[in-house]
């Protein structure tokens, strides 16, 4: 007696979806096609659904505006078998990490919402965008050959640190009609993290962030010569300061603004030193202070060595590039670690072992830190003033608290933006 195999309807559900996107009259891209340079090249640059380098194509994109022309890019991902919408781990959270942190490439090529917030991540990472919305679908043919799916839909966000939270259930895609998108947008403003649920995926990400910390620094130690240890610290700090950007005054410098040009004042390092001035004074820093960061940086990203370029590339560019790579999710969703503590710790560990005694940091541990915030009920209203401040990991715990206690006070928007 033949069987019957057990064969995708990838193909049907596509069909299916795409169809309802056409009747709402919504101007979506398939696989191939082009959304926007933003988008298409962050799928391109962020690490793929095997663990190689680009080629992200959602199988379906959108971008969406609500009532105030806030955009949303709108990424889905479609699978043809039962039970492969997605894969949560202990924590009823997308599993896209697996015990050691590391992407579990199993589970992002195996579900379709597993996929979607890849991709959404990846948006995070190489874009302005903040908030995405990642939508898997699946489903498979019964016995009375009918198809049957599923849908799930998830927010993908700077507020949820990239690992996506459930919005709803849904039978369709009708959220997404532009009479129904505002009250679909609002229904995602309301989602919130539990504090506890916060701080696992703090922890999580603060793992993965030792983990970046210590590939990076092995790759430019075991394969970028000629290059110290200060060096190492001064082109992350670097880096990290031309790409933050300020919204609506400073754009971001993208790896792309780096053409290793050879001409006096637009080699690779005069373009990230221009960026990195830009930064400082929009930032009104005193001027002694912004000149000292600036002298600093300027030895290192101004030489000729690592400016000069090989095969068409500088070694600054591709530095550069390796540190926006590995730690850029991390500074652009915003997430609250000793951050500058762990990169010194780490990047000192290189340290020769005559220097070692000079290699003495140790920080304060986040919940010491933080249990001392409380004992001084810091509130908005404080002042706070760290007399052995080393990498601010006090001061960034107070801060935290005293935005907390902002947000639970002060209910105009316009005044709490000013507080904070």
């Amino acid at each position: 007696m033949a069987t019957k195999t057990n064969k995708s309807v990838e193909p049907n559900i596509a069909d299916l979806a795409n169809g309802w996107l056409k009747s709402y009259n919504l101007q979506y891209k398939l696989e191939q096609e082009s959304l926007n340079d933003e988008i298409d090249k962050a799928l391109n640059d962020y690490f793929s659904k095997n663990g190689g380098s680009g080629g992200n194509r959602p199988d379906t994109k959108l971008l969406i505006s609500d009532k105030n022309l806030n955009y949303y890019p709108i990424l889905i991902e479609y699978k043809g078998y039962k039970d492969k919408l997605v894969k949560l781990n202990s924590d009823n959270q997308v599993e896209n990490k697996n015990s050691k942190n590391e992407p579990n490439f199993k589970n992002i090529n195996s579900y379709a919402v597993n996929g979607a917030v890849h991709y959404a991540n990846a948006l995070l990472h190489h874009t302005s965008y903040t908030d995405i919305i990642a939508i898997g679908m699946t489903g498979f043919k019964n016995e009375k050959d009918e198809l049957e799916y599923s849908i799930g839909v998830y927010y993908v966000s700077k507020s949820n640190l990239g690992v996506g939270q459930k919005i709803g259930e849904y039978t369709d895609f009708s959220f997404l009609k532009k009479e129904n998108f505002d009250d679909f947008i609002e229904k995602v403003k309301q989602l919130q993290l539990t504090p506890e649920e916060i701080e696992k995926i703090k922890e999580a990400r603060e793992k993965e962030i030792d983990m970046s910390l210590v590939k990076l620094n092995n790759d430019i130690y075991q394969n970028e010569k000629g290059l110290g240890e200060n060096d190492r610290v001064y082109l992350v700090a670097s880096s990290i300061i031309a790409t933050i950007g300020i919204p609506g005054k400073v754009k971001p410098l993208e790896k792309s603004d780096l053409k290793s040009s050879e001409e006096e004042g637009f080699r690779d390092g005069d373009i990230i030193l221009s960026k990195i001035k830009s930064f400082l004074n929009e930032k009104k820093l005193p001027d002694s202070k912004k000149k000292l960061i600036i002298r600093t940086l300027q030895n290192t990203l101004t030489t000729d060595n690592i400016n000069k370029p090989h095969n068409k590339e500088s070694q600054l560019k591709r530095v550069f590039t390796k540190i926006v790579d590995d730690l850029g999710i991390y500074y652009k969703i915003g997430l609250t670690t000793d951050f500058t503590g762990k990169l010194f710790n780490e990047m000192y560990s290189w340290l020769g072992f005559t220097q070692d005694k000079l290699n003495d940091v140790v920080l304060t541990p986040s919940y010491v830190a933080n249990l001392l915030v409380k004992l001084a009920r810091i509130n908005k209203d404080s002042y706070v003033w760290d007399f052995a401040t080393g990498s601010a990991g006090l001061l960034v715990a107070a801060m935290n608290e005293m935005i907390i206690d902002a947000k639970n006070s002060i209910k105009s928007p316009e005044k709490l933006a000013r507080k904070k």
